[in-house]
């Protein structure tokens, strides 16, 4: 959500963008696109969802690439 907002807006502002910024959000519900942000629909808790966000950092000679930056700001629910 927002945090995706906030992220493709300031590093996407100019039309000149480093081909190494690479946006991964990741929630349990459907999101609303956003320009330059890989949405993934998953659990952070589970295997699946680990392995295709570490699919996101894959170069073409199956190298990773690490991550300059992780934001999180999952917490539980607890509003019933």
């Amino acid at each position: 959500g927002s945090w995706s907002q906030v992220l493709s807006r300031t590093l996407y502002k100019t039309d000149s963008v480093d081909d190494q910024v690479k946006i991964v959000a990741v929630d349990l519900q459907t999101m609303a696109p956003l320009p330059g942000v890989i949405q993934i629909k998953g659990d952070i808790t589970k295997r699946s969802t680990i392995e295709e966000i570490l699919g996101c950092f894959k170069t073409s000679d199956n190298q990773m690439n690490k991550a300059d930056l992780v934001i999180c700001d999952g917490a539980p629910d607890v509003t019933g």
